[in-house]
């Protein structure tokens, strides 16, 4: 197992595609990944083995429309408000099989 390189953050001209899934990826999300401000659909970290919070650094990821996956790794805390700034999801943006705690945030 691995961490997510931090140098995948300068990929700043991806649109779609981000798939780094089911891969025994270990340590937690790297604050850089939201600065892929130019994501639309596809960004899936799914079936790995993160850990600790969602950087509210992601709310930056507010082209997205579809297709935000952190399900099934062993994220913990809160649901960051900042993922409100994903305001154009349409479809899938699944949070499932973590350990996330409190309710989803409203603002």
């Amino acid at each position: 197992s691995s961490a997510i390189p931090t140098q995948l953050g300068q990929l700043g001209r991806m649109t779609s595609g981000f798939w780094l899934c089911s891969n025994a990826l270990s340590s937690t999300i790297p604050t850089q990944l939201g600065q892929l401000d130019k994501m639309r659909i596809k960004f899936y970290l799914q079936s790995n083995t993160l850990s600790s919070a969602i950087p509210t650094q992601l709310g930056q990821l507010g082209r997205m429309t579809s297709g935000f996956w952190l399900c099934s790794n062993a994220l913990s805390s809160t649901i960051p408000t900042q993922l409100g700034q994903l305001d154009k999801m349409r479809i899938k943006f699944y949070l499932q099989s973590n350990t996330l705690s409190s309710a989803i945030p409203t603002q």
